[in-house]
């Protein structure tokens, strides 16, 4: 993956855990920023699979689309797959604590992700 694209996925992972108010100790560090991208390249995934019976040659915009609605919609289905995904990321007690706040900080920055961001995200899910 370029350098690049490596600092954008930081950037929509850094701006994710600073719009929550999460402790600064747990929530700041590498190994979290890293979780975080890998929880948003899987919830790419999981958009593309719902879509997979649709034209594999979907667009930015198309998937940009696809992520502020279901963000501005947050339906329960939305909220438990992320969770889900959440859920396999973190710890037991990480997870009962923050949640609830990353799936709202998640579905905050999906209503407001922009077409370059969402480029990142399909490239880097290209990659891994």
């Amino acid at each position: 993956m370029k350098e690049y694209n490596n600092e954008k996925i930081k950037d929509v992972a850094s701006d994710i855990l600073s719009s929550q108010d999460l402790p600064e100790d747990k929530f700041g560090s590498v190994i979290m920023i890293i979780m975080m991208i890998a929880i948003l390249v899987n919830v790419i995934r999981v958009i593309q699979e719902c879509d997979k019976d649709k034209d594999e040659n979907e667009s930015v915009e198309k998937y940009k689309s696809t992520i502020t609605d279901l963000s501005n919609r947050r339906g329960w289905f939305t909220k438990m797959r992320l969770k889900k995904i959440i859920r396999k990321e973190l710890s037991k007690e990480d997870y009962k604590e923050y949640g609830n706040a990353l799936v709202d900080a998640i579905l905050n920055k999906g209503a407001r992700i922009t077409d370059e961001e969402v480029s990142v995200l399909l490239e880097a899910k290209n990659n891994v």
